[in-house]
């Protein structure tokens, strides 16, 4: 079995500066055109199946690929959603460290350790990752199948794949519209490819 993973493309909180999490922000303009690169990319790949998740920043994303693939089955689910990152959802960093000066002070300390009040902790999100993971087995495709996610959510994916330790979520990047590929062999899993951006041109960032 073969996941092609990719993560959205830039959304208007990306392009703020604002913490995401489970908020549902749009793609911002770049985004949309990064939507588009992907899709084009992709346009000639043969996959089974493709799952993204149901924020829309994702969804819309996938909607640009499946454009390309009309026939093949397509699944939105909430498996797939980004880190749930509590009280700092919608904020700039100024805004965490004035509303918040504790929290953020102990953010700043280790990022890694401390969970903001009402956030989901690292070994959650791979936990959940797990469960997507097992979830996407079961769904009986034996090809190669097209995920469409977030950051913390795609590098804890990669983790519980390649069966990496929990910290595992802090080893990888994804740029927006990056893709990796992971495939199952008989002598284990592996990763082909990562955070690759080439659909993007010379300037992946779209200045």
């Amino acid at each position: 079995m073969r996941f092609l993973l990719v993560r959205h493309g830039e959304s208007t909180y990306n392009a703020e500066g604002r913490i995401q999490g489970q908020q549902d922000a749009p793609l911002s303009e770049r985004g949309q055109r990064q939507a588009e690169r992907i899709g084009e990319r992709l346009r000639s790949y043969q996959f089974d199946a493709c799952y993204a998740s149901d924020l829309t920043r994702a969804a819309d994303t996938a909607r640009a690929i499946m454009r390309h693939h009309p026939t093949v089955p397509f699944e939105l689910t909430s498996l797939l959603r980004e880190i749930r990152f509590g009280i700092f959802e919608g904020r700039i960093m100024p805004e965490i460290e004035e509303m918040y000066p504790e929290e953020y002070a102990q953010w700043m300390e280790d990022r890694r350790a401390f969970v903001p009040p009402g956030a989901e902790s690292g070994d959650e999100l791979s936990a959940r990752a797990g469960r997507a993971l097992r979830w996407l087995r079961e769904r009986g495709h034996d090809g190669t199948v097209l995920v469409v996610a977030h950051g913390a959510m795609l590098n804890a994916f990669l983790g519980q794949f390649l069966h990496l330790d929990g910290e595992s979520r802090h080893r990888f990047h994804f740029d927006n519209t990056a893709l990796a590929v992971v495939e199952e062999e008989p002598f284990g899993p592996r990763l082909l490819l990562a955070n690759d951006t080439s659909h993007l041109g010379p300037d992946a960032a779209f200045p």
